[in-house]
This record gives structure tokens, C-alpha cells and sequence, in this order.
């Protein structure tokens, strides 16, 4: 069921854990971010203060849970909370939970399956505010909580979003007594005023929107400290670091993020940070840093990844955002950074120093240097606002940089089907403690490899030549260097590759289009592979949408995979069948825009659909068994000859559709398209091309 109120979500969960005192809250963190982390914090720190007893068990994948729990779900009184991940599976269904168990899940994945939001399942809570939906980038024009629990009137036998099939008995067409089919035109009011086909239709378009992500669950997680006034600076600091990683990730948008660090700002405002002593005057009349100073601020911070941890030139050269503009990597670009520095007048001896030891006087012209000279670049967003901490004698630590960090040492303890160590992650659960500086810096170091690393391969995809293949509707490419896929072969690293690469074909005017990338993983004989749909845009059309595809086509193909990571776009497979793969999903990838009832062309006149005559031929025709020309009636028109289904109206079309030739195929005389809505048919049938085109 959803909770939408911050505290009664809190005092269900509490009431849950008093009344199974026996056993402790069982409570199960997601490694694969450092949300998850914040949020794991913030709620150790509140139930502490309440006196309820937990246990705690890093997981890195849906599976890993039944290694803890095995049968003491179903048979005894138990509280569960799952941080940052659980939204998208039935979780009654996928944890086989009693009668006595309850789940409370803090997960800021999207979309939530819509079992776990009904109010009929009051088994699992999930903390899903009205804000956090009304904010999100990716809105719904229908009510949730409605079509939730019209999921659970329904009995739908479905108990994953994937699984949604697209062949539904609403055809556009009527049986005649003799067998044949009589096709007539839809009314689009129809679905309008049949409760059951507007049900069936919100379903699948709310799962096809693809998969985002709501509000952090450290901000959530804050904001329920702050309610229940258990607040503290450090837990302020947590929900600083959240916002942080969602944003250097790239999971939601400019303006949310904009919005979350107002809202965070307020609380740095009010709990006397800009008040706070920070320093303190000896008799001599020296300065020292206060000995026991905390103090959270925010100011505008250039886009330069681990400043304090390297050079000004090495970060300018190896920063995304920089190194993308300029293309670094070439000669040209490292001619352009030089000049670009020269011109500030930033001595470059003073540039390849450690910033901590840098001249004072560039550090000091910086901020107005780079604003004057930068946007001839076109690099007009190089500030952003963000937060810094001054945390006794040491430096000050931005919030990226802990991000940076502590992925870095999550991600270095990954096996390749996402298990993590238990000592290992708390590792970097100790980092984000800047009492543990040593730990965090490990960690930025690592960071620093990774980045050097994207640099490296990126330059190297983007010059040669065939790295990178295209398709009509994603690119991918292989990484294959056992050096750089040490550092690379980890889902984060992973995606912030991609977005890097996205970015450096886009300087060079390439046409936008998700990529998907390969890259061999620290086991033997597999690999890893992440797609990317770009960045969050506010008012978006669509999430990631990889999901789906990534698991029907690991599925056709037959090899051994693992799709249980918490983001469904990673999946792990053997690296014998990436070839395979790729073809697969990119088959998938064109037709599930065909399959969605929304879905419409640009212009909605004119579609070519090309496909290979793989299909047994008609007796006496040249047509292929699964179309037939409009002036010869037969019961294909209605049943696909392969696997028997229901061909599905697709398209009528508005103007003449020719054929690659002068001569007209029958295909392309029809006025109406049918398809067989089977993708395991076609599929199976293997299809040498399908591309679409739409004018």
C-alpha cells in the first residue's frame, strides 16, 4: 500500500517493530549508490533514538535477500525495510511474505509495481509522497492510487511489469459467422467509455514510461528526521550528499535538482550553520580552525571533478564537461586548454601543482577569470550550486567529492553479479564520515583512475573508426581493453561512460541516440552491459526504456544471464552472445513503439515497414503467410500461420506507401497493416532486417 504522510509511515513501521519485539527490523540496503547509503544512516540514527532494535544486511541484488531471510518471511512476526530498492517487483509475490511479515520500502527507483501501491496489500508500505509524484520529472495524467487498485480488483495474473503483454483480445476486427474477418474502423472514444480497455491501457503506458527515479530517499529520509525533530547537522550533511549523487549521476533533472538544494538550503538557513564559530584567535594573534567546528555551506562550485584531490589542469582535462567542450584528448584540445589558461594568465606551472598547494593569488581570480573567458567556449554552465562541509582542522569537502569517493569504493568491491562484501561495504558506509578521511581519499584516488580511465576510452572509441556502431534507434560499442576494464567493468562507472561518450558525439554534431555499452567484467567469459537514454528532462516523454528489452532478448537468444541488479537497465551475460544481444534488442527496440497503442507517427501518414520474406510463402502467392493482400480474404488476415495469435491493427494509412522498386509490392497496396503481436514469433523467425522509417 502507499503512505503518502512522512510520519505516519514512521509510526507504521514502529508499531510493526513493537509488536514482532521478538525479532530485530530487519533492515536491507541497496550497494549499488550512495543514496542508499545517506538514507541508511539517517534511519539507524532514528530508530536508535526510539530504542528499536535492527540488523542490517548490504544486498545488491533482488536474489541476495533469500541468502538472510530463507523461510523466516512466511512463518513468523517480522518488520523489513528495503532501502533504494524493491519498487519494481511484487514484493508479496517475489518475497513469498506470511501473514505476519511486513515490508516498508524508502526506494526512489520508478516506476513502483502497482501491487505494492494498492490499498488492498497491506503487507508491503511504501513511502511514496504526493510531492515526490507531483515533482517528479516524468509526470502521470491519471490517478495512481485508482489504477492500483483496479490492478488488484482485476487479478491480473502478470507479477512483473515486463511481463505486460501487448497481444489483449481488443482487436479491430468482428467474427463473421463464416470464420472470416470483418475489419472496421476503431473509435478512439471506445477505450474512453470501456472501463476494462481504459484500465488495460493506463496499465501499459505507466509502465512504458520507462524507468526514472522520484525524490532521494536520504532527503525522504531527512525530512522524516527533521519532522520527528531528531535532526542533526550530519544528517543534514547525508541529505546534502544524496541530492548530490542523484545529480552527478545524472538520474534527475537541472530543475529538480535546483528545487531540492533551495530546499536544503532552508534547512542549512535555519539550523545556525552560517552562524557557526569556525576558527578561533591565539594570543599571537594566529587564526587556527576551530577544533570542534561543523559547519555545512553552499556556494557556486565549477564542474571540475576532485579538484581538491589533483591539479587544475589535470581536472580541466579529464572533467566531462570540460573535456567534452574541448576534446582534450586530441592534440588540439590540449592546445586549446593551454591558451584557455594563458589567457586567464595562469602560470601552467602553478596549474600542474596539487590545488591544495597552488598559488593562492589564481585560486583567488579563478571564479572571475572563468567567467569571463569560458563562454567563449560554450561553456556557459560551468558553476553550479552545491554544498561544501569545514569539518574540524580538516579542508573543506564538497559534496560531489564524498559522491565521487564513496561510489569509487562501493563500486571497487562489486563482483560481477553485484554481490559486495559486508566488511567491505562498510568501508565505504565509514566514508562518508569525515572523521574516516583517510577512507574517503582512498576512495577519490580510485575516482581518479576511473576518470582517467573514461578519458582513455572515450578518445579512443571516438577516433577510430567502426568502435562505435549505429543503429536507427541506439548506438553501442565494445570495451575490450583489459587495463581500462578494470576500472570501467562496474554499473556506475559504467553509465557515467556512456553519458561521457553521448556528450563528445553530440560536441561533434551527431544526432542524439541512447548507447548502449559492453564491457568485459572482472569474472571470465562475461560481460557487463548499461544503456543510457540521456539525460532527465522535466516534463520528459519517457524514462529508460532498456529494461524490457534487455530481458526479452537475453531470453531469446538462450544464454545465461543475470538481470537482477536494482537498476533494470545493467544486465550481465556471457560475452560469447553480445553480438546476438545487441541484434536482439535492437529488433525489439523498433517494434515496441509499433505495439504501443499511443504511440503514433511524426505526421501520421506515412510508414515503410521493410522486412525480410523469411516467412513461408502462401500457396499459389507471393505474399508471405502473415500478410495478405487486401482483395483476397483468408483466415491469415486474423491468425498469424507461426504461432496462431491474433494479428493486431496497426496503422491505416493516410497516403500511398511505395515500394523500393517501381513496381508496387501486395504489401504495400493495403490500406490497413496487420502484424502478429507476438515477439517471440518474430523473433524466432529471425528476421534478417526491420527498419522503420517515418516521415
Amino acid at each position: 500500500m502507499r503512505e503518502q504522510r512522512l510520519d505516519s509511515f514512521y509510526a507504521k513501521l514502529r508499531d510493526s517493530a513493537l509488536s514482532s519485539s521478538s525479532s530485530p527490523v530487519l533492515i536491507f540496503p541497496s550497494t549499488s549508490d550512495v543514496d542508499s547509503l545517506c538514507a541508511l544512516k539517517i534511519i539507524f540514527h532514528i530508530l536508535e533514538s526510539d530504542s528499536i532494535q535492527y540488523a542490517c544486511y548490504p544486498v545488491s541484488s533482488f536474489h541476495e535477500i533469500h541468502k538472510y531471510t530463507s523461510s523466516s518471511l512466511n512463518d513468523k512476526p517480522l518488520s523489513v525495510v528495503l532501502v533504494n530498492w524493491g519498487n519494481h517487483r511484487d514484493l508479496r509475490k517475489a518475497l513469498n511474505l506470511g501473514p505476519h511479515a511486513r515490508v516498508f520500502v524508502v526506494d526512489s527507483h520508478r516506476p513502483i509495481h502497482l501491487r505494492n501501491l494498492s490499498d488492498q496489500n497491506d503487507a508491503v508500505v511504501v513511502l511514496f509522497t504526493k510531492d515526490d509524484e507531483q515533482q517528479s520529472d516524468l509526470a502521470y495524467d491519471f490517478d495512481l492510487t485508482t489504477l492500483a487498485n483496479a490492478t488488484a480488483a482485476a487479478g491480473d495474473s502478470d507479477s512483473e511489469p515486463e511481463s505486460d503483454s501487448d497481444s489483449d483480445s481488443d482487436s479491430d476486427s468482428e467474427s463473421e459467422g463464416n470464420g472470416t474477418r470483418k475489419r472496421r474502423k476503431k473509435n478512439p472514444e471506445d477505450d474512453e467509455e470501456d472501463p476494462i480497455k481504459l484500465y488495460r491501457k493506463l496499465k501499459k503506458d505507466y509502465y512504458r514510461l520507462g524507468t526514472f527515479h522520484g525524490k532521494p530517499s536520504g532527503c525522504l529520509m531527512y525530512e522524516l528526521a527533521h519532522f520527528l525533530r531528531k535532526n542533526t547537522n550530519e544528517l543534514l550533511w547525508l541529505a546534502c550528499i544524496s541530492l548530490t549523487d542523484q545529480f552527478v549521476h545524472e538520474r534527475l533533472s537541472d530543475e529538480r535538482y535546483q528545487d531540492g538544494v533551495m530546499e536544503l538550503e532552508q534547512h542549512i538557513n535555519s539550523s545556525g550553520n552560517l552562524d557557526a564559530v569556525t576558527s578561533v584567535t591565539l594570543k599571537d594573534g594566529t587564526k587556527i580552525p576551530a577544533p570542534n567546528s561543523s559547519q555545512i555551506t553552499y556556494e557556486e562550485q565549477p564542474r571540475l571533478m576532485l579538484l581538491q584531490e589533483w591539479s587544475l589542469f589535470d581536472s580541466m582535462m579529464c572533467s566531462s564537461y570540460i573535456a567534452t567542450k574541448l576534446k582534450t584528448w586530441s592534440e588540439n584540445g590540449t592546445k586549446k586548454l593551454r591558451l584557455l589558461l594563458g589567457r586567464m594568465g595562469f602560470a601552467l606551472v602553478d596549474c600542474q601543482q596539487k590545488f591544495q598547494h597552488m598559488n593562492v593569488e589564481v585560486k583567488r581570480k579563478m571564479k572571475q577569470e572563468f567567467e569571463r573567458f569560458l563562454p567563449e567556449y560554450g561553456l556557459t554552465d560551468f558553476y553550479y550550486r552545491s554544498f561544501l562541509r569545514v569539518h574540524r582542522y580538516s579542508s573543506k569537502v564538497s559534496a560531489a567529492d564524498v559522491v565521487f569517493g564513496v561510489t569509487a569504493l562501493l563500486e571497487s568491491f562489486v563482483k560481477s553479479d553485484g554481490s559486495c562484501a559486508s566488511k567491505q561495504f562498510g568501508v565505504a558506509y565509514d566514508a562518508l564520515s569525515l572523521d574516516n578521511i583517510d577512507n574517503l581519499r582512498t576512495g577519490m584516488q580510485q575516482a581518479i583512475k576511473i576518470q582517467r580511465a573514461i578519458l582513455r576510452q572515450g578518445s579512443a572509441a571516438i577516433t577510430k573508426s567502426g568502435c562505435i556502431r549505429s543503429g536507427r534507434t541506439f548506438r553501442w560499442l565494445k570495451l575490450e581493453d583489459s587495463h581500462d576494464t578494470k576500472f570501467l567493468g562496474y554499473p556506475q562507472a559504467l553509465t557515467k561512460f556512456c553519458y561521457f561518450l553521448m556528450d563528445a558525439l553530440r560536441e561533434k554534431g551527431a544526432a542524439m541516440k541512447p548507447l548502449l555499452c559492453a564491457c568485459l567484467s572482472q569474472e571470465p567469459g562475461k560481460v557487463l552491459i548499461v544503456g543510457v537514454c540521456g539525460r532527465p528532462r522535466l516534463a520528459g516523454a519517457r524514462g529508460n526504456a532498456f529494461g524490457i528489452a534487455f530481458r526479452t532478448a537475453a531470453e531469446e537468444i538462450g544464454t545465461e544471464f543475470f538481470h537482477e541488479l536494482f537498476e533494470s537497465s545493467w544486465i550481465v551475460l556471457d560475452a560469447s552472445a553480445v553480438n546476438s544481444f545487441m541484434s536482439y534488442t535492437a529488433l525489439q527496440t523498433q517494434l515496441l513503439p509499433l505495439l504501443s497503442p499511443s504511440w503514433k507517427p511524426k505526421t501520421a501518414t506515412i510508414l515503410t515497414l521493410q522486412l525480410s520474406n523469411n516467412f513461408p510463402l502462401k500457396t499459389g502467392s507471393s505474399t508471405s503467410a502473415w500478410l495478405d493482400p487486401p482483395n483476397i480474404p483468408s483466415r491469415r488476415s486474423s491468425a498469424c500461420d507461426i504461432c496462431g495469435d491474433p494479428l493486431k491493427f496497426l496503422f491505416k494509412y493516410e497516403a500511398n506507401v511505395f515500394a523500393s522498386t517501381k513496381k508496387e509490392s501486395a504489401f504495400h497496396q493495403m490500406p490497413f497493416d496487420f502484424m502478429c503481436p507476438s515477439m517471440k514469433c518474430l523473433l524466432r523467425d529471425q528476421h534478417k532486417q526491420i527498419s522503420l522509417a517515418v516521415d
